[in-house]
């Protein structure tokens, strides 16, 4: 094969083109901290890479919400916390009241602070978190100028207004968590309202068998409050294992996406470092050929 002057000099402007765009490769690869600074410099890497980001992205939406859940099941406990130390502290009042030693006067200032606590109760029931009442069921919202989900009429009773839907949200692939519990189920069945009710108007009736039958139904709900509470700690416990898990997925995703995409420092160094040599070599040899003329042979 026969090789002309042009044929050598176009090869080495190849060879030089081809070490200059190594370099340049190289340069911004450690420079930018990432493999590939196009599509087309690692594909199967770049698309193993999307996937990685895709579930990255995921886990943050997961984990987004497992907080926005932790969030309404901590203002929750907090809520039946409240229902059960008022419970309390009525029960307190009526084995006071229920003493011989009390007249109708002391009933009736007792019937009183009773009254306090019913209020407090639907109070309590009436909790919002931002702007989304805590017990309504799904119906967080949407309640007219002075309404809200629990309301008192001036007998003491008490009407729900919300509903008995569930509130779900989306804590890890495939799997859907329960974040709430409606008022009926969790506190007007529970009959907190009655009791505290009933023991308000045998107070002031001065009614001692009345009283004593309203400490057992202030027992009754005590006690299936704390049931209610119990509930909404096994959710709680829910979410903190579901949490732990995204954490996990989180950082071994990193790691991986990091060794998919990240530059290899010494690696990288090391080549650049080979590149710039074999670039020195070419050019001098380039520049040998370079001077070759017919002149040097007259």
């Amino acid at each position: 094969m026969r090789v002309t002057m042009n044929t050598m000099y176009n090869r080495i402007k190849t060879d030089l083109s081809r070490l200059t765009e190594r370099l340049d490769r190289t340069n911004a690869s450690i420079s930018s901290g990432k493999i590939y600074q196009a599509p087309s410099d690692a594909p199967v890497r770049l698309t193993h890479a999307l996937g990685l980001r895709d579930n990255l992205s995921d886990v943050g939406q997961f984990k987004r919400n497992i907080s926005y859940g932790k969030g309404w099941v901590k203002a929750t406990e907090n809520i039946f916390t409240g229902v059960q130390d008022r419970l309390q502290r009525a029960k307190e009042l009526a084995i006071e009241a229920a003493n011989a030693t009390q007249n109708s006067d002391n009933r009736r200032a007792i019937a009183e602070e009773v009254r306090n606590i019913l209020k407090e109760v639907v109070s309590l029931g009436n909790t919002r978190l931002g702007n989304r009442y805590v017990l309504a069921g799904s119906r967080t919202t949407g309640y007219e100028a002075g309404q809200s989900p629990f309301e008192m009429d001036r007998n003491g009773t008490v009407t729900y207004k919300g509903n008995q839907e569930d509130i779900m949200l989306d804590v890890a692939p495939g799997i859907r968590q329960k974040i709430n519990l409606d008022g009926k189920k969790s506190l007007v069945d529970s009959g907190t309202f009655e009791s505290l009710r009933d023991l308000h108007d045998s107070l002031m009736a001065d009614s001692y068998p009345d009283i004593e039958n309203a400490i057992k139904k202030l027992d009754d709900s005590m006690t299936y409050v704390s049931n209610q509470t119990a509930r909404i700690g096994a959710m709680a416990n829910s979410l903190d294992v579901k949490d732990d898990i995204m954490d996990s997925q989180k950082i071994i995703n990193t790691e991986i996406l990091s060794g998919v995409e990240d530059t290899d420092m010494i690696e990288a160094i090391n080549d650049l470092n080979a590149t710039q040599t074999a670039y020195q070599a070419a050019l001098g040899a380039a520049s040998k050929v370079m001077k070759v003329s017919l002149a040097d042979y007259i």
